[in-house]
C-alpha cells in the first residue's frame, strides 16, 4: 500500500481513539478491563501543568525518563510542540506497542529493562488526570500487525498533532 492510502485510512480512524482514564494503580490487574491487549499506537494525555512535570529530573532507574530534560529539549522546537491545555488535557507522549495493556502499565507504574515514564512513581503526579488513548492496528482493515506499520502510524500521528513534550525522537 502506498502512503496516500495509509493517510486516508489514518484520517478516517483519527476520531476512533479509545480513551481510558487512568487512576493510580499498583499492578496490571488493576487496569481498566477495556484496555486491550492488542497491538497499536497510543498516546498519553494529562492536565498536569508543564511546570509540575518539569520538576522531575533524574530518576533512580535510568530506564525511567527524565521529564525535565525531555521538556527542555522539546522547548527548543518552540512553536512546534503541543501547548498545555489544563481544561481538556493535552498529549505529552505517543508510542506504539505490540501489547498495549503492558505498555500502559510500564508508563504508569514502571518496568525494569525498558524505557518508560513511570508516572505514578511521583505522588504529586497522582493528583492530576491522566488518560491512555489508543488505536488498535486491527482497526486498520486488511492490515496485519508489524512494527513497521505501527512506527509509520505513530510518526504520521505525531506529524498531524505536533511535538510532544515528553518525547525525544
Amino acid at each position: 500500500m502506498n502512503q496516500q492510502i495509509l493517510n486516508i485510512l489514518y484520517s478516517k480512524l483519527e476520531t476512533k481513539w479509545v480513551t481510558v482514564p487512568i487512576k493510580p494503580f499498583s499492578s496490571i490487574a488493576n487496569l481498566p478491563i477495556q484496555l486491550g491487549r492488542n497491538a497499536g499506537i497510543y498516546q498519553i494525555k494529562t492536565d498536569t501543568p508543564i511546570n509540575i512535570l518539569k520538576k522531575f529530573g533524574e530518576r533512580n532507574d535510568k530506564a525511567h525518563y527524565n521529564f525535565s530534560k525531555k521538556i527542555d529539549e522539546s522547548f527548543k522546537l518552540k512553536d512546534l510542540f503541543i501547548p498545555e491545555n489544563l481544561l481538556d488535557g493535552y498529549v505529552v507522549y505517543t508510542g506504539h506497542q505490540k501489547y498495549l495493556r503492558q505498555r500502559c502499565k510500564e508508563h504508569f507504574i514502571g518496568s525494569r529493562g525498558t524505557g518508560c515514564l513511570n508516572i505514578f512513581e511521583f505522588e504529586e503526579l497522582r493528583k492530576y488526570n491522566w488518560w491512555f488513548e489508543y488505536l488498535e492496528v486491527s482497526n486498520f482493515l486488511g492490515f496485519i500487525d508489524s512494527q513497521l506499520l505501527r512506527t509509520y502510524l505513530e510518526q504520521l500521528h505525531r506529524a498531524n498533532i505536533g511535538w510532544l513534550i515528553l518525547c525525544s525522537q
